[in-house]
């Protein structure tokens, strides 16, 4: 007697209803949660970028300012938006050259004239405007040259307010003390427009330099 073979079971084919609204689902909040992460690294992306050049001109500019004031051997003359300080001499090796005093004491060697101060394109000292300049006198030479643009988009009308006369910070405060430790104080804010807002940066140091 013959056994006649089963036949083969047949495979379901599709998906019912249930399952087809499960799997929706768990793309869906695939897609929900891809989406939250997105947008949570694009904001804090935002929120960090603008804080580099160019958009944050004020700290960029306040490191070079700062280099070149604790660089200084004195400061010649300053006011609110503007300082004048005077640098030590170079040799050919760009060292500090240094004298022999009277007292047997060495001294630095005075060097050129340099500003640091608002204007506008041009760099003009008598024209006013948000970009940062800096300029040399050379020794003998009767006029200041503009030397490099530091910075544009410099806003002293932004700066933090000072608490003892309800008005914003200056730009630069200098003070001499009875060791001749000189400081300069300076206070910077830039303001840029980032993805259609306009945001500020303010920057604050204090650079000491001695006058030798």
């Amino acid at each position: 007697m013959h056994r006649v073979p089963a036949l083969p079971k047949r495979s379901r084919a599709g998906m019912t209803l249930l399952e087809l609204m499960i799997a929706v689902g768990v793309m869906a909040f695939l897609a929900y949660v891809t989406s939250m992460i997105y947008f949570s690294v694009l904001s804090i992306y935002n929120q960090r970028a603008w804080k580099l050049p160019p958009y944050d001109a004020a700290t960029a500019a306040m490191q070079r300012v700062t280099h070149d004031l604790r660089g200084a051997m004195q400061i010649h003359s300053h006011a609110a938006e503007a300082i004048v300080a005077i640098v030590p001499q170079k040799d050919a090796y760009r060292e500090n050259v240094l004298a022999l005093g009277a007292d047997n004491q060495y001294y630095l060697v005075q060097g050129d004239y340099l500003a640091i101060y608002l204007s506008d394109q041009t760099g003009s000292l008598a024209a006013t405007g948000n970009c940062l300049w800096e300029a040399v006198k050379p020794q003998g030479q009767p006029d200041f040259i503009p030397r490099v643009k530091i910075a544009e988009n410099i806003h002293p009308e932004l700066n933090p307010l000072d608490p003892n006369t309800g008005l914003p910070r200056a730009m630069f405060t200098f003070w001499p003390d009875e060791t001749h430790l000189w400081g300069v104080e300076v206070w910077m804010t830039s303001r840029a427009m980032v993805h259609g807002r306009a945001l500020t940066q303010t920057a604050h140091s204090e650079s000491f330099l001695r006058n030798l």
